[in-house]
C-alpha cells in the first residue's frame, strides 16, 4: 500500500500558522479550534509521524503535525491505494477482527447482510 487517509474531527492544541505551496497564503489555527481534517500517512508509519491535512489537494492543503491536534472523532471513511496494482478501497474490519482493504466491497456487503439478518421485527 502506498499511503492512507482517515477523515476525523480534531481540536488544535496550540496556536500555529501554516502555509501551503502559495507563498502568500497562510492559515492561522488557534488553540481550541475544532476542524475536520484528513490524517495522511504511509504504511507501517506510526500515527505520531503522520500529518493532518485540510484538503486532499496537495497544492491548497494546510498541514498540521500530529502533535498539534487531538482527535475528537474518527469519521472515516478510510481510503487506501496500492501502488503495485492500483486497487483502492476502504479499510474495513473483517471477521477475524483485523482491518483489511476492501477494494471489492465484499467485507462491507457481509457486514450489511449480517446486520439485516440479526434484526428482529
Amino acid at each position: 500500500m502506498s499511503g492512507w487517509m482517515i477523515l476525523a474531527r480534531v481540536r488544535v492544541v496550540a496556536d500555529v500558522v501554516v502555509g501551503n505551496v502559495d507563498p502568500d497564503t497562510h492559515r492561522a489555527y488557534r488553540t481550541g479550534e475544532e476542524v475536520d481534517m484528513i490524517l495522511r500517512g504511509q504504511p507501517g508509519e506510526p500515527l505520531s509521524a503522520a500529518s493532518w491535512w485540510s484538503s486532499t489537494d496537495v497544492d491548497a492543503a494546510y498541514i498540521l503535525k500530529a502533535d498539534q491536534v487531538e482527535v475528537l472523532e474518527m469519521k472515516g471513511p478510510y481510503w487506501v491505494k496500492c501502488d503495485g496494482c492500483g486497487a483502492g478501497g476502504e479499510i474495513e474490519q473483517d471477521e477475524d477482527g483485523l482491518s483489511k482493504l476492501d477494494a471489492t466491497g465484499r467485507i462491507a456487503r457481509q457486514l450489511r447482510e449480517a446486520k439485516v439478518t440479526t434484526r428482529t421485527p
